[in-house]
């Protein structure tokens, strides 16, 4: 019997992108700045940077007006929303009353050694990251942190609220990190937080989350030449 050759490998499968990890990657590239403001967003780009259907692309632009990401202009199509001051301005408050009842159920729901890991991201390697000019190591530990508060606080209506209010803030946090002073500020400002929620204070750490919240507001009103 003539030996048979082996069989050639196959090649590795393509993962398929659903629409959810397109509106995951233009989430996370408009928060960083990769995608502009004002940068139009037109289905059939979308469809081939991401080889997906157009029906797809469609669906993502769609979740992403939703989300308040983009507008829809006549003759135009999809844009990428502007930021300016009166909007995060609002946004900040109404961010300030859901951190804070986030803060709150999520120091309910947990124990003091629940936050020693996090505890200890907020020490020396928080300000480690600022004195090395790691702007996105330093928004990286508040994001892991604001995480496990949301994960922590096990309410899915205030999560959902959240990440849309995140979406629409993220754009600004980076410049906000930025002004003088404000990340010291917050370095202090995020201890105290942590402090309150391992020593189980829930109205505590709800008072020093809403007043981090309105320090990062009051910054940006005191620097909107900067930011905006």
């Amino acid at each position: 019997m003539p030996a048979t050759s082996p069989s050639k490998p196959s090649a590795p499968a393509v993962k398929k992108l659903s629409t959810a990890d397109v509106v995951s990657d233009l989430r996370h590239r408009i928060a960083s700045h990769n995608l502009l403001p004002g940068t139009h967003m037109p289905e059939e780009d979308i469809a081939l940077t991401y080889n997906i259907p157009r029906a797809k692309a469609r669906e993502a632009l769609a979740t992403l007006e939703d989300r308040g990401l983009i507008v829809r202009i006549p003759n135009k199509g999809a844009v990428i929303v502007s930021i300016d001051m009166a909007s995060t301005y609002q946004l900040y408050l109404v961010r300030e009353a859901l951190d804070g009842l986030a803060v709150r159920l999520a120091t309910e729901n947990t124990q003091a050694d629940d936050w020693r890991d996090i505890e200890a991201l907020f020490g020396e390697p928080f300000e480690a990251s600022l004195r090395n000019g790691d702007i996105d190591g330093h928004i990286a530990t508040i994001e892991t942190f604001r995480g496990r508060v949301k994960e922590a606080a096990d309410n899915p209506a205030l999560s959902d609220m959240i990440d849309r209010l995140h979406d629409r803030t993220a754009m600004t946090i980076r410049r906000v990190a930025l002004l003088p002073g404000r990340a010291e500020e917050g370095i202090r400002q995020y201890r105290a937080v942590i402090a309150a929620m391992r020593q189980g204070d829930a109205e505590q750490a709800e008072a020093r989350i809403r007043e981090l919240n309105r320090s990062a507001r009051d910054y940006i009103k005191k620097y909107k030449d900067y930011v905006f």
